[in-house]
């Protein structure tokens, strides 16, 4: 229990490291949603596939595929424009502000913190 509690705190810990690097070194563009056809999942606004298009700091295009959930999928319109960081060193990696995942990260820190605790309080106890 405990084992399975560090592995989804180290997984939340390395997502929010991953949202202060971007945020801290990363360049910023504005991108651009593309249209694309509209899926089933969609229309009953589950989780879907955004593509986006961004122009770097050296003037290359890219297309980027974004997973977004719930309202937030519904939300981005083709032709919308969103703020992103992107990894000078690897321009795929994206953040697209407003959709950062920083719940999530976070409750798997606090989950996988009482999956450790839980797990030490068994150890301790029933030994």
């Amino acid at each position: 229990m405990a084992v399975a509690g560090a592995v989804a705190a180290l997984a939340g810990l390395s997502g929010l490291r991953r949202i202060r690097r971007l945020r801290a070194t990363g360049l910023t563009a504005w991108a651009v949603a593309v249209p694309r056809p509209v899926s089933a999942d969609r229309r009953r606004g589950r989780a879907g596939r955004v593509p986006l298009q961004y122009e770097l700091a050296d003037r290359r295009v890219l297309e980027r595929v974004v997973f977004v959930t719930g309202k937030t999928a519904a939300s981005l319109r083709a032709g919308e424009k969103v703020l992103l960081w992107y990894d000078p060193g690897d321009p795929r990696d994206v953040l697209v502000s407003g959709r950062e995942g920083r719940i999530s990260d976070t409750v798997l820190v606090i989950a996988g913190m009482l999956f450790i605790l839980a797990g030490a309080g068994i150890a301790v106890f029933t030994a």
